[in-house]
């Protein structure tokens, strides 16, 4: 079996689609050691592929059904977990944006590009991964990237959390987990046991102890992406 270097894991999988097999190459890897190992099953797949948008297509679904495997592991056991968003890096620093689908968080990104250039790399638009390592959080590129299909095979340091709201005017605020606490966890995958429940709260308060979470009200200017950044750097 395959080994692919995904979120600083070594991770051994068996796809059986060239759609999952062409999406994973970029992340193969040659290491000899293995972190863990994805294997599918029949009555799992089964069951994911009939709650699926595509279920008779087992070469579509065999991919996402992978990596809510994986999603579940690294939760489990490697102190990370999915967060839906679209995922920069700028100057080596990653800022995340979580909202609703169709509010503008791939809109708000290309701002970034737009306004910063060359200086932006876009890690993930829409599935990446955020992990603990070493005491410090990091969001992962991961062959998972949304309609867009952009992202790349990356890792960088979290700057700054954004939940974004649509608006007239372009303003941002720090606030605290609490007040977006719902769109947090719909941002992510809700464990089923209480023990993996807990260690996603946990790390989303170690998390929010350790970058600033801000809620930014955007508009479609490019100018929204300059208010974002700033409210970053500020020490307030």
């Amino acid at each position: 079996m395959p080994v692919y270097r995904i979120a600083e894991l070594n991770i051994r999988l068996a796809p059986e689609y060239d759609e999952t097999i062409n999406r994973l190459a970029p992340y193969l890897s040659d290491s000899k050691d293995v972190d863990f190992t994805i294997e599918r099953d029949a009555q799992g797949f089964a069951e994911f592929e009939a709650k699926s948008n595509f279920p008779d297509r087992p070469d579509m679904n065999e991919g996402p059904y992978l990596y809510t495997l994986i999603c579940k592991r690294i939760l489990s056991d490697y102190n990370g977990f999915f967060f839906h968003s679209s995922a920069l890096e700028l100057d080596g620093d990653g800022y995340l944006f979580t909202a609703l689908s169709g509010t503008g968080k791939s809109t708000h990104t290309r701002n970034w590009r737009r306004v910063f250039g060359d200086r932006v790399t876009m890690i993930n638009d829409d599935k990446p991964l955020v992990r603990k390592i070493d005491g410090k959080f990091f969001v992962c590129g991961t062959p998972w990237m949304g309609k867009s299909d952009i992202g790349c095979n990356r890792v960088a340091p979290v700057k700054a959390v954004y939940v974004l709201q649509r608006g007239e005017d372009n303003r941002a605020e720090r606030v605290s987990p609490g007040l977006v606490l719902k769109q947090l966890l719909e941002a992510t995958l809700l464990p089923k046991n209480r023990s993996d429940m807990q260690k996603l709260l946990a790390l989303f308060n170690d998390l929010f102890s350790e970058v600033p979470l801000i809620l930014l009200t955007c508009n479609k200017d490019a100018d929204a992406a300059r208010v974002a950044y700033e409210a970053a750097q500020s020490t307030d």
